[in-house]
Formats: C-alpha cells, sequence, structure tokens
C-alpha cells in the first residue's frame, strides 16, 4: 500500500523550509508522496492573503518535485473547515492508502482543545514537527489519551530550517525583498512581486 503524507497550513507564503521539510519527512519515512492542503480563505486568520495565490505559489515551489504534490480540497469553502472534517474530506477523497497527516507542534496543542479530540488522536495517524523548543515526547506522556495512542503518532526532531517561519517572512517582504532571498525560491518571489502581495 502507498503511503501519503498529508501537509496542512496556511503557507502564507510558502518557503524554502516547508519544501525541505516535506523532502526531510519523505526520506525519512519513506513515503511515496506528501500533498500539500492549504486551508481556505473560510480559515479567520489576520493577514492571510486570498487562497487562490497561496495555491499558486505552493504549484510553483514544488512543481520540479516528483513526489510533491499541492491539494484544493479545501479552498472555495465558504466557512472554516475544522480539522476532523479535513481530514474525513481526504479520506473521502485519496482512498485506501496509508495516510500521514503532518502538523507542527502547535497543531497538536489545537487538537488537544478540540471537541473531536478522542476520534482525532484514535483514528489517525500523524508525523509530528517540533519546534519552538516544545518537547513532543513529554506532551504525549503527559496526557492519556495521547500516550494511549503513542503508535500513532511519528516525531520529527525540530530541523534547523524550520526556525523559518512565513510569519518572518511577510515581515521582511514588507521591508526588503533581498533579505529573504535565501529563504524564498526565486519563483514564487516573483510571483509576490507581479501580484503586489504583503505590501502595505
Amino acid at each position: 500500500m502507498k503511503k501519503y503524507g498529508f501537509f496542512g497550513g496556511c503557507f502564507n507564503p510558502v518557503t524554502k523550509a516547508h519544501v525541505e521539510l516535506a523532502l526531510e519527512i519523505i526520506n525519512k519515512y519513506k513515503l511515496d508522496k506528501v500533498i500539500f492542503v492549504p486551508m481556505g480563505d473560510g480559515y479567520n486568520k489576520k493577514g492571510l492573503i486570498n487562497e487562490k495565490h497561496r495555491y499558486n505559489m505552493l504549484q510553483i515551489a514544488t512543481k520540479q518535485y516528483e513526489k510533491l504534490e499541492v491539494s484544493n480540497i479545501e479552498l472555495e469553502s465558504s466557512k472554516s473547515i475544522s480539522t476532523l472534517e479535513a481530514f474525513k474530506m481526504i479520506e473521502f477523497k485519496y482512498g485506501k492508502l496509508d495516510k500521514y497527516y503532518i502538523i507542527g507542534i502547535d497543531n497538536l496543542f489545537k487538537i488537544m482543545l478540540s471537541k473531536d479530540f478522542e476520534e482525532l488522536v484514535q483514528n489517525y495517524n500523524y508525523i509530528i514537527i517540533q519546534r519552538n523548543g516544545i518537547n513532543a515526547e513529554e506532551l504525549i506522556t503527559s496526557n492519556k489519551t495521547l500516550q494511549k495512542n503513542r503508535n500513532n503518532f511519528k516525531i520529527v526532531e525540530n530541523p534547523s530550517h524550520m526556525t523559518t517561519s512565513s510569519s518572518i517572512v511577510r515581515d521582511s517582504l514588507l521591508k526588503s525583498y533581498k533579505e529573504i532571498e535565501r529563504i524564498m525560491q526565486k519563483e514564487v518571489l516573483e510571483y509576490i512581486e507581479k501580484n503586489g502581495l504583503y505590501k502595505l
């Protein structure tokens, strides 16, 4: 059975770090593919640019990689889609695959606060990205439900390039494109400039 990873997020904008991390996860866990799943405009977050642009930038960033794809499954929704709803949409669309949901440790906290917490933890497999100095193993051990379902979690130690966040990129874009050339793909930067994105 093929193994796919589903990497959800705003990708506002996508950076080299997102792509490098996806490739690292493919190699480490022998995945056949990682599919980026950008959140739609229904997700209420300050500074979130139009889903069409975020989707297009992901397409540009991943086009040269055979094992990377982008899904529009969460786009064009008039409302915010819950984590469980998104997972069920993916399960329906992609059918019988060995699926892993790639999330940052911050999103594991959000899952813990969700009304669907038990169903999310019991029925799905995760690849957790450790970041911001938070120890994923300690977090899982501290919660009985997470601990009971420990086999559903794989933990990626914090890669050095994940210190680059989209918020840092957005701040830099307001100042100078030259500051972020090392962490953004040239073609993505050109798309941002052409479409006048992330400007005051």
